[in-house]
């Protein structure tokens, strides 16, 4: 039996021994090539240098989506394969006639290590942030009166216990200004509250089987007016200024913030899945924003509001092993520096200089927002150095933070979030931190790329575009980038660099996907308008209407006992549609049958906009004919002169900003998609606007020559009027 295992344990040594291999000695990868390639999944990558060598290289299927981007001249191929496998910790082995790239069994097992140690650490990371919450509300700090100080809490060093770092936030966000006993010691109430102040301040004096509750994942809701299973929101805590409202002070002069709080508010509250952070709802009903006591009372406004509230967790695994040798790869700023060439190239004969793409962003003009592969090709160009690093959509940077002209400055700025080492020989090397949590949600270029180029084609992107990339993405992918919540217009998206509209993604992600479930003939179906049953539908197509009909936390009527009529409006409504529409439950009749309809709104000018340096200064909603409120009582013939006159009214208001901002560029937005309605009995609505919008540069004199020609229609109008 012992030389049984003695010859098992030769045999796996050798298998091992042969299983890497060192590409440097293989003649045929001796010849220098040049590989610039940004973005490029792996798989590609090694076909091209396969054809430039003519050995024929791949990768293990599970890597084959991994984006790397390679800006290096002149190489020999079998050097440039050796620093790729490098920088991923990846490792070569021969198959055949072939060599293929693979993941050794350390280093998956180092990666799956460090993705349980993260779970693992969220938990004890909240249950720092509610301890140290309590212990600020319990105890502020002496110093926290002087506001201009304390503002400037120094962070903890980059040594610090990790626990320190969520201490920090606690006493950052001043919760203790969130209760009535530190409202009581000042003699009102503080004029500003930060929302996240209010959570902390809830944390801290939440009962301890909410804790557990909210430790297990599961979702925790308080309010003054609980319904089952909602705690009871304590008297002590102090509403948000904005939840409060305002109200004029005749001792002042002035508006100031509601000394008392809405008489029906709430919370929910949820630690996700995934994420270093929790998910939590304010609703509140006010009767009105500003209030000046002489007004009639109207039905009061539902209000919600959901916003995520992120902690510290990488300095809980900060000590673990993987990372620890990452750390040790990289070059310190100090050694690298002196390697980096301090000026830029401005002109280079044999490569054409690097544009930056001009990614679309659905509410931005300011082309300021990079791909971080963008930068690294930048700096390749301008160093002449070779560079290799791993890739994603999520890894961008703002150009206006940056001296392109400083190569040094630039390599700073890709450092912040990443490993970068700059070896013996040149290569400039780059891994982003925390790659293996990026990697779950990053979305392959298979499907990213094809959407980007019919789009520059077409300009628009038909709806099977965006159900298709929908109905591909996996849970864990839908969860990171769906801010298709009602409440979620609080919350900034999650900006992908793609050139194509991708908030019209994500604001409707999960109305998509259950599009996605449908077959093509129920969505040619859909195109009738009319009211389709679910149930016609499968099981797995009605789960996922169900699963769209939610929002992202329960409806109000679960959190608060709510025993009157009130009114809402949709915020996604108006920056899609150019108007909204304010409902009231009085006004709601009952739903009999769950069923779902899909309206086409084809395209229409949407907006004039004004931007400045950087981004959007002013934008001008134009009323559709159709969405427009006449007054009571008024004349329906006289509609196309009141019609005239507003327009009028419009352009020469647009006219004069421009000239006030001294604007260089007006563009006119033009919109077109779809209303995606859900309805389940007894009163449960959803939609869902899958919309886009398209810019386009607007001459400054045509608008003004409208102008004039509006105003000659008015007067002959007038001139024969009665």
């Amino acid at each position: 039996m012992r030389w049984l295992w003695l010859c098992v344990w030769l045999t796996l040594a050798g298998q091992s021994a042969l299983a890497q291999v060192t590409l440097a000695d293989d003649p045929r990868l001796q010849p220098r090539i040049t590989l610039w390639l940004k973005m490029e999944p792996l798989r590609d990558v090694l076909r091209t240098v396969s054809k430039q060598t003519g050995v024929s290289l791949r990768c293990q299927d599970a890597i084959q989506h991994h984006k790397v981007s390679i800006f290096v001249e002149n190489r020999p191929a079998g050097e440039i394969l050796t620093q790729l496998a490098s920088l991923f910790r990846y490792a070569w082995r021969r198959d055949g006639g072939e060599y293929v790239l693979y993941v050794p069994d350390e280093t998956r097992q180092q990666e799956e290590g460090v993705l349980r140690a993260a779970r693992e650490a969220r938990v004890r990371a909240l249950q720092d942030v509610i301890r140290f919450a309590r212990e600020a509300v319990n105890n502020p700090p002496a110093e926290a009166e002087d506001d201009d100080s304390f503002w400037n809490l120094p962070q903890p060093s980059e040594d610090a216990p990790p626990e320190e770092w969520n201490r920090w936030l606690a006493y950052w966000y001043r919760p203790w200004e969130a209760t009535r006993e530190y409202a009581q010691k000042r003699g009102n109430f503080p004029e500003w509250i930060f929302e996240d102040a209010v959570l902390l301040a809830l944390l801290a004096k939440m009962p301890p089987q909410a804790e557990r509750a909210l430790l297990n994942g599961q979702l925790v809701g308080f309010s003054t007016r609980p319904m089952p299973g909602v705690y009871p929101l304590p008297e002590s805590i102090i509403a948000s200024n904005y939840m409060r409202g305002y109200e004029w002070d005749e001792a002042t002069n002035q508006t100031r913030a509601v000394q008392q709080n809405p008489p029906y508010w709430g919370l929910w509250i949820r630690l996700p899945k995934r994420g270093n952070y929790l998910e939590y709802e304010m609703v509140w009903f006010s009767r009105d924003r500003y209030s000046s006591g002489n007004r009639s009372p109207s039905e009061p406004e539902l209000n919600r509001m959901m916003k995520q509230f992120l902690f510290y967790t990488v300095p809980y695994v900060r000590d673990h092993p993987w990372l620890a040798q990452w750390r040790a790869w990289a070059t310190p700023q100090k050694a690298w520096e002196p390697r980096i060439p301090e000026r830029a190239l401005t002109e280079r004969n044999d490569r054409a200089k690097p544009q930056s793409p001009s990614y679309v962003l659905d509410r931005d003009y300011s082309n300021n927002l990079v791909n971080s592969a963008d930068l690294l090709e930048w700096f390749a160009w301008s160093t002449r150095l070779p560079v290799i690093s791993e890739s994603f959509r999520t890894d961008s940077a703002w150009l206006r933070e940056l001296n392109l002209k400083a190569p040094r400055d630039v390599l700073r700025k890709l450092s912040e979030r990443a490993w970068v080492r700059v070896d013996e020989s040149g290569y400039v090397l780059r891994r982003v931190e925390l790659y293996w949590a990026w990697r779950l949600v990053e979305l392959p270029e298979d499907w990213l790329r094809p959407l980007e180029q019919r789009f520059a084609q077409q300009r628009w992107l038909d709806l099977e575009d965006y159900v298709a990339l929908a109905g591909r993405m996996t849970d864990v992918q839908v969860d990171y980038y769906k801010r298709d919540s009602v409440s979620l217009s609080w919350t900034s998206p999650i900006w992908l660099t793609v050139r194509f509209p991708w908030e019209t993604l994500t604001q409707s992600l999960r109305g998509l996907r259950f599009l996605a479930s449908l077959s093509a003939t129920q969505r040619r179906q859909l195109l009738s308008g009319d009211w389709i049953p679910v149930s016609t539908l499968t099981l797995p197509q009605r789960q996922r209407f169900r699963e769209a009909l939610e929002d992202g936390f329960p409806p109000p009527e679960q959190l608060l006992r709510i025993d009157f009529p009130y009114r809402w409006e949709d915020p996604r409504q108006f920056p899609l549609l150019g108007w909204s529409e304010e409902r009231r439950t009085a006004e709601l009749s009952p739903v009999d049958t769950m069923a779902f309809r899909l309206k086409h709104y084809t395209e229409y000018p949407l907006s004039y906009d004004i931007p400045d340096e950087i981004g959007l200064a002013l934008r001008y909603y134009i009323p559709r004919r159709e969405n427009i409120r006449l007054p009571s009582g008024f004349d329906p013939s006289e509609v196309e002169q009141w019609q005239k006159e507003a327009e009028r009214y419009a352009i020469e208001s647009l006219l004069q900003r421009f000239k006030e901002e001294q604007a260089m560029h007006l563009y006119l937005v033009h919109t077109q998609g779809y209303t995606l309605e859900l309805q389940a009995p007894p009163a449960r609505r959803r939609t869902y606007y899958i919309f886009q919008r398209r810019a386009e540069l607007v001459d400054v004199r045509t608008l003004e020559a409208r102008l004039k020609e509006v105003e000659k229609l008015n007067e002959d109008t007038q001139a024969n009027g009665p």
